[in-house]
């Protein structure tokens, strides 16, 4: 067996030393999931180091890489499954992240020197959407967005196409996100021509499970994200459509702006397809449910919730502006030294620059519910109000991640592994 050499050994200690001290800690990041054993699985496979390339065609071998029609199977089965569970006939599996899909969309869906319109950021639109689409050469313009309701603002919207010329494109680009879109009343606004792509990275996993709006049936011509966020799975994109021409578009971009998708990835997307079907209709449900309580708990105990005249959330996302109580930073310092990990971010719509933004998606898959949510309420409140030292509050964050955390399989398949390679215990 070759000797693993110090060097990468002394990176690995460092990783497993990382991965240790986060398994003390408790996620509330809206843009990060748990992944299973199952779906770690595959990068320890032949499927982490090679190609494949599903031909145009069914049962087609698979392009220039002969003998991984295994690899193929597994890809076009996933596609399928993750068909049903979003509502789509066409789903492609090109992308490698959430911005690799927004730039194939961008790329497929609207010519250059045509109007494409966005979410600005100060709105909570994508940072990278109004930057890549002006590089492929888009007319990008912002959606006008309603402070008050935290969505768009149709009659706004109406007001500026007003005798002019109609947007080829709409990409509803939210990764902050507290409420549904009104994709019909959209679609009136902007006419019947125009592409409605809504980027589903952060919802997608609430769309899987039934519990947010499913944008496809209601008026959206596409969908892509990413699939690590409310979607538990690996880093990795996805893109649907229920329109043939629209797939035919995508899948052309796709293939040029995509080179190798990682067959380790997709095996793991697939893993993670079949664990939706079995929980993602309850998780989702409790996704939502706990983000709710959570909101509502910290409302009760005097901390500023946006969103609060609708009932704080419709998703997992939770926006605090703390700034009452103390900086964003400061706050996000003091939670991690409690031992939870959580962004302070800029915020819509709020005076200060920065707020904090809560995800419940992680713990809500790992089991946890709404006296969890109390329970998270109560640390954050004597971190974050009361003063306490986050030391002193630190052992009940450990308690609650000790009682939702997965079991040691996970644990002894990388002591295995990292003994295997002499990287020790």
């Amino acid at each position: 067996m070759t000797r693993t050499p110090p060097d990468a050994l002394a990176a690995l200690q460092q990783a497993a030393a990382h991965h240790e001290a986060g398994r003390q800690r408790l996620y509330l990041v809206p843009s990060e999931n748990g992944l299973s054993l199952a779906a770690r699985v595959p990068h320890l496979m032949e499927a982490a180091i090679r190609y494949a390339f599903p031909g145009p065609d069914v049962g087609s071998e698979n392009w220039a890489w002969p003998g991984r029609q295994d690899l193929v199977a597994v890809e076009r089965a996933a596609a399928v499954r993750l068909g049903a569970q979003l509502g789509a006939r066409h789903v492609n599996l090109k992308a490698v992240s959430g911005v690799s899909a927004l730039t194939v969309a961008l790329s497929a869906l609207a010519r250059p020197g045509e109007t494409a319109f966005n979410l600005a950021e100060r709105d909570g639109g994508h940072g990278s959407t109004r930057f890549i689409g002006a590089r492929l050469g888009l007319r990008m313009k912002d959606l006008p967005v309603d402070p008050a309701t935290c969505t768009l603002d149709l009659e706004a919207l109406a007001d500026q196409l007003a005798g002019g010329p109609r947007p080829e494109l709409v990409y509803l680009d939210a990764f902050m996100c507290l409420f549904p879109v009104d994709l019909a009343g959209l679609r009136e606004v902007v006419g019947p021509h125009a592409v409605i792509h809504y980027d589903a990275s952060h919802t997608l996993g609430l769309i899987a499970g039934g519990a947010w709006q499913n944008p496809l049936a209601e008026g959206a011509d596409s969908l892509g994200g990413s699939t690590h966020k409310t979607y538990p799975g690996p880093h990795k994109g996805v893109l649907a459509t229920n329109d043939a021409g629209l797939a035919a578009r995508l899948d052309e971009h796709a293939s040029h702006l995509v080179s190798h998708h990682h067959p380790a990835d997709v095996v793991a997307l697939a893993v993670a397809a079949v664990e939706m079907d079995a929980r993602g209709a309850v998780y989702a449900q409790a996704t939502i449910a706990n983000a709710r309580c959570l909101g509502t708990a910290l409302a009760e105990r005097g901390f500023r919730i946006c969103g609060d005249k609708r009932g704080f959330t419709d998703c997992h996302q939770l926006w605090i502006d703390i700034a009452p109580l103390m900086d964003a930073e400061e706050a996000a310092r003091r939670l991690f030294e409690a031992g939870i990990v959580v962004n302070a971010i800029p915020l819509p719509h709020i005076t200060a620059p920065v707020g904090l933004r809560l995800g419940v998606q992680e713990v809500s898959w790992a089991g946890m519910g709404e006296a969890e949510m109390e329970e998270v309420a109560e640390i954050a409140t004597a971190v974050l109000r009361d003063g306490h030292d986050p030391a002193s509050v630190g052992a009940r964050t450990r308690a609650l991640v000790e009682a939702y955390r997965p079991g040691e399989a996970g644990e002894q398949v990388l002591r295995a592994a990292l003994a295997a390679i002499g990287g020790g215990a």
